[in-house]
């Protein structure tokens, strides 16, 4: 009996796979060609193009993993006149609502509580405005911490003594609010 060589046997076997692999994919030479399908733009059928106004846009900004929502970037706050001016003007308001200890506590609440950012108005809503002891903003509020442009420390005289209200925001576009209303320390 006669052997084949190894080699030999290999390749032979190599060559009628990749024979049988093209016969499977390519038509026949003498098979007639096949039809291309064509789009009739004029044809009624379903729309190709997706409705723009059906879909929601990305989001700007980084998604949070553990929540998924969408931290938007935010403006960068700046010391200018206009973030002063604010500080000055929302500490006084602030007081000025405050200092209200003639009032019921819904009215006294539903006037302070836009005032304060959302811990502060945790805090204070169990105040009772009866135990408030200024009645009058006498003077014009002073900025006496501008450390941050985040954070900013406003006093304002009054007639219980001077005031300190400890303001906040979130960015360059949000407002100034409460997070502290305490009196001055003397001798501070």
């Amino acid at each position: 009996m006669r052997r084949i060589p190894a080699m030999l046997t290999l390749c032979a076997t190599a060559a009628c796979l990749g024979a049988c692999s093209t016969a499977a994919t390519e038509p026949p030479a003498d098979a007639p060609p096949t039809p291309v399908a064509t789009v009739d733009p004029s044809a009624s059928g379903p729309s190709i193009e997706p409705d723009l106004d059906s879909l929601i846009p990305a989001p700007l900004g980084a998604i949070d993993e553990d929540t998924g929502e969408t931290i938007a970037p935010r403006v960068v706050p700046t010391w200018d006149e206009e973030s002063r001016a604010g500080a000055l003007d929302a500490a006084t308001k602030t007081l000025d609502d405050f200092a209200r200890p003639d009032l019921d506590f819904d009215a006294w609440w539903n006037e302070l509580e836009p005032h304060l950012e959302p811990q502060a108005a945790v805090d204070y809503a169990y105040v009772d405005p009866a135990n408030v002891p200024v009645r009058d903003v006498q003077g014009p509020a002073r900025l006496v911490d501008d450390t941050s442009a985040y954070v900013a420390v406003v006093e304002v005289p009054t007639d219980a003594g001077d005031y300190a209200v400890t303001l906040v925001r979130v960015d360059g576009e949000s407002p100034w609010l409460a997070s502290r209303i305490v009196p001055v320390e003397d001798g501070r």
